[in-house]
């Protein structure tokens, strides 16, 4: 794999400054060292392995403290400011380890959206104190669902909120029963929970995973992102503190965005490696004939559907990580057309490294879905972030929030 991804995939870095590049060197330079040089070893030791190089990244390294405030101990990445930074994290995170990414941008989604983009400073204290040991952290966010038949639910742009929050002494408790996080329910030291009060407005509530009422099911069979154990939730009037509770609907929708942001890039980061198999596969397969497989003109023309739906959605991406990061003064008035354009970007660009993925797999027959391999691994895992981000209903929720923003829809 010798081939030089930023010369081959363009990315516009024009707004990163020098401590953002150089951050991003030393997690490709993790990634390659750690796990893209080595992919038999780690697939064969992967659950000792997965937990030891993610440490690494998360405390060595710094990324799980790197969106907590400097006045509160992190490295001061919770600014929109850094949205092509952060991207430019997940992506390479994603190209060696898609269940690493999806558990970094969580955390930094989290932070972005309690900073509340300069107004939620106050709100960082339990945040920061969880961050503040040498323990790798593992979020698990809750965030909207299906909805129970014959149940009335308060809602957040049509989706469903299942979990209440009701005012206490010390701050509020939270209820709510058959809660699924995206991921990392069984494994999870924090929750981040979308709830509602009692004037169906959205809140977000911080909950330490060892809280009073949390209660953990059975482990949850899961598609993709293995490492990542999940498991269903219900709580019993758990007890939130006040600086861990964070009222209003742009706070949700902040961490819709930086979701679809985020994990987005983690998903092209897989796509990303899952080129770098094709291409060294593709390098010395000989056809019929006796000629290198990507010389033929057909294979020649696979290969290349794989380069151009990687290399847009990547440009997508970039494209939306630049419209949240220079809006970063005018987030509220701004919200509504950002939080619209993630989940088109974000959607589209998970299809795109899906469609990518797809196409390769289909020109590498038996070696692309065989476990021998990486590259099924990489398509189960996009494939799972991609039906992460789209929620329930396929892209239902996503084209209707593009309706109410393009089409200003009121009543859907």
């Amino acid at each position: 794999m010798s081939r030089n991804l930023d010369e081959l995939f363009l990315s516009p870095k024009k707004s990163m400054d020098e401590e953002s590049l150089s951050v991003a060197r030393l997690v490709r330079q993790w990634a390659d060292k750690e796990i893209v040089s080595k992919r038999m070893e780690y697939r064969e030791g992967y659950e000792r392995l997965f937990t030891e190089k993610r440490k690494k990244l998360s405390l060595d390294i710094g990324i799980q403290k790197l969106a907590i405030p400097a006045d509160h101990g992190g490295f001061g990445w919770n600014s929109p400011s850094k949205a092509p930074a952060l991207l430019t994290l997940a992506c390479e995170i994603g190209r060696a380890d898609a269940s690493i990414g999806f558990l970094s941008a969580a955390t930094w989604a989290l932070s972005l959206a309690a900073d509340a983009h300069g107004k939620g400073k106050e709100r960082f204290g339990i945040l920061a104190d969880i961050a503040a040991d040498e323990t790798v952290r593992t979020p698990a966010l809750i965030l909207t669902g299906p909805g129970f038949t014959g149940v009335q639910t308060p809602l957040f742009l049509g989706r469903s909120i299942l979990a209440s929050a009701k005012k206490s002494e010390h701050g509020f408790t939270l209820n709510g029963r058959g809660l699924r996080p995206l991921v990392a329910g069984g494994m999870a030291d924090l929750f981040c929970v979308v709830c509602a009060r009692g004037d169906n407005t959205p809140c977000l509530a911080i909950v330490p995973g060892d809280a009073q009422g949390v209660k953990r099911g059975a482990p949850i069979l899961m598609t993709g992102l293995n490492a990542c154990g999940n498991a269903q939730i219900d709580l019993y009037d758990t007890p939130v503190p006040a600086e861990g509770f964070l009222e209003g609907e742009e706070i949700t929708a902040g961490l819709f965005a930086w979701l679809n942001l985020l994990l987005a890039g983690v998903g092209v980061g897989a796509a990303t490696n899952f080129f770098e198999l094709l291409a060294d596969w593709s390098d010395h397969r000989v056809i019929k004939g006796g000629s290198i497989l990507k010389e033929n003109p057909l294979c020649a023309s696979v290969l290349a559907d794989v380069a151009e739906e990687i290399a847009v959605a990547k440009l997508l991406l970039y494209d939306l990580a630049e419209i949240m990061a220079t809006q970063a003064e005018s987030w509220r008035t701004d919200l509504r057309r950002t939080f619209a354009y993630a989940g088109m970007i974000g959607q589209r660009a998970v299809q795109g490294a899906l469609k990518a993925m797809n196409r390769g797999l289909e020109l590498m027959g038996s070696a692309g879905y065989a476990k021998e391999w990486h590259v099924e691994k990489h398509w189960r895992d996009v494939k799972t972030i991609g039906s992460l981000l789209c929620g329930v209903g396929a892209d239902a929720p996503v084209k209707m929030d593009t309706a109410r923003f393009f089409y200003d829809c009121s009543e859907i």
